[in-house]
């Protein structure tokens, strides 16, 4: 799992930065990076839109951190930060929406994770673009990848109903909160066989993981 996307110069999509139309309003693309702010609701997208074609042709992958934008120069780096707890990453605009007039941008499920609304669902954010001077001295100085810390997750219990698996996702989160546990997040991932899946993260070890599992499965 990627903590941010690495931002580097890239050739501008011909096609994907094209004008467009979509329920009868136009947007057009902007055709080089620029100084770009904005603030807005995000919102995300996740497994049902996983490895369909994203705006750029490339498939969507919601484990890594891109976001789709109606605007922004496909491809392009942009920073979004959650304006309700500070939290910031750096996406990779590879895709065209979201098309609500109430949300200015959809971040990948790994993105939604790491900016912590994946299980409100939206969240007041704001969008700086990336400019290719940042993306080059990023670039330059990006050292060789280690294996970032905090990316274990556990699986905690599967459920039939959404509301079921909603209700202990809030049971859960209680439980850690009273525990002074507020790094990891409980969420629920939709399985394509149906039904719901509580897992819970991110932890840094694998021990501890196992620990806080064992404390939860074993007093809910």
């Amino acid at each position: 799992m990627h903590l941010n996307a690495v931002a580097k110069p890239e050739r501008l999509h011909q096609s994907a930065n094209r004008s467009y139309q979509v329920r009868g309003v136009r947007y057009t693309p902007m055709t080089n990076v620029r100084q770009f702010t904005q603030t807005g609701r995000a919102s995300w997208y996740g497994r049902q839109f996983h490895g369909r074609l994203t705006a750029s042709g490339e498939r969507y992958d919601m484990n890594l951190m891109t976001a789709a934008h109606k605007t922004l120069p496909i491809p392009s780096y942009a920073r979004v930060t959650n304006l309700s707890n500070g939290k910031s990453v750096v996406v990779r605009i590879n895709d065209r929406g979201p098309f609500h007039s109430s949300r200015v941008i959809d971040v990948s499920q790994s993105a939604a994770r790491q900016l912590g609304f994946i299980n409100a669902g939206t969240a007041n954010v704001r969008i700086e673009q990336i400019l290719p001077s940042q993306a080059r001295a990023e670039a330059e100085t990006q050292q060789p990848a280690a294996k970032p810390a905090g990316n274990i997750y556990v699986d905690l219990r599967h459920f039939n109903q959404r509301k079921a698996a909603h209700d202990y996702v809030v049971q859960t989160t209680t439980r850690l909160r009273h525990a002074n546990n507020t790094s990891q997040q409980v969420f629920m991932v939709p399985q394509r066989n149906g039904g719901f899946l509580v897992r819970m993260g991110p932890f840094t070890h694998q021990d501890k993981a196992d620990q806080t599992k064992a404390v939860v499965t074993t007093e809910l």
